[in-house]
């Protein structure tokens, strides 16, 4: 058996498997197709045409009347609770498991936006290496997330805590116990932390300046999943100079903002 995602690494993997994966979730939702409903989904500005195109084929395969494509940084400011259509500048930040999204939100758009491939799922990969190459032990994806939510932390403070996990030891094949501290994986997740600021600041040297000011003063908003990571505002902040916050259930941004698009489109439009 063998487990594939249909997405992976922020962009579509398999446009077959895309199909199978909406069918089935439509079919839990006890979504008949007849029915005809319509869709509404977030799309990266680092999508590619196809991959878009692919999406919304497999969205109308599954039994979709019509699909509304929105960016999925101006979904994450509506999801926060901005006016988008305010002329005053605001930047959001939205860190997932496959992408870092920075975006300035201006005038219903978005006025300038930068992305790299760098997530929550870099950080457990990275964890997964570490073990596999220091201590010759294999974990699976679910092991390094739990580690990664236990123990990484962005902070210059001595390593506090130790956590222990069985693995596969890869020279006899048989489990193992093995140990990792704090000070291991906030070394290994440095690499991913500096891409988000790297992110972030390319999108702020693409400005315009009469938006700066209101950057200084509105600050920068963090979203997404992988924003929780304790120290992570901080370090951003103190590279950035500007005030960062990590906004309110960070985790369901995007989906909230298009929950509010589809049902307030007079207001977005």
């Amino acid at each position: 058996m063998v487990v594939e995602r249909p997405i992976r690494d922020g962009r579509v993997s398999s446009i077959e498997l895309l199909d199978h994966y909406f069918q089935a979730l439509m079919k839990a939702l006890s979504v008949r197709r007849f029915s005809r409903p319509k869709a509404i989904v977030a799309v990266p500005a680092s999508a590619t045409l196809v991959e878009s195109r692919s999406i919304i084929t497999a969205l109308k395969n599954a039994g979709f009347s019509e699909v509304v494509t929105l960016d999925t940084v101006l979904a994450s400011a509506i999801g926060i609770g901005f006016d988008v259509n305010e002329p005053n500048g605001s930047m959001v930040v939205n860190l997932g498991a496959a992408t870092a999204l920075s975006g300035i939100i201006a005038f219903g758009g978005v006025v300038a936006e930068s992305h790299a491939f760098c997530g929550g799922n870099a950080m457990d990969q990275a964890i997964m290496d570490l073990l596999k190459y220091r201590s010759h032990v294999s974990v699976d994806e679910s092991v390094a997330e739990e580690i990664k939510l236990a123990l990484a932390r962005v902070s210059d403070e001595p390593a506090r805590y130790m956590s222990s996990l069985i693995g596969r030891d890869l020279t006899s094949g048989s489990p193992i116990k093995v140990e990792i501290d704090e000070g291991d994986v906030r070394d290994v997740i440095a690499d991913p932390v500096k891409r988000v600021i790297e992110v972030m600041l390319d999108n702020l040297s693409h400005c315009p300046a009469e938006l700066a000011q209101d950057l200084v003063f509105g600050g920068v908003h963090l979203c997404g999943g992988h924003s929780q990571l304790p120290g992570l505002a901080e370090a951003i902040a103190n590279s950035v100079n500007i005030p960062v916050t990590v906004v309110d259930e960070p985790r369901y941004c995007t989906a909230n903002g298009l929950a509010r698009y589809i049902t307030e489109t007079h207001r977005w439009s």
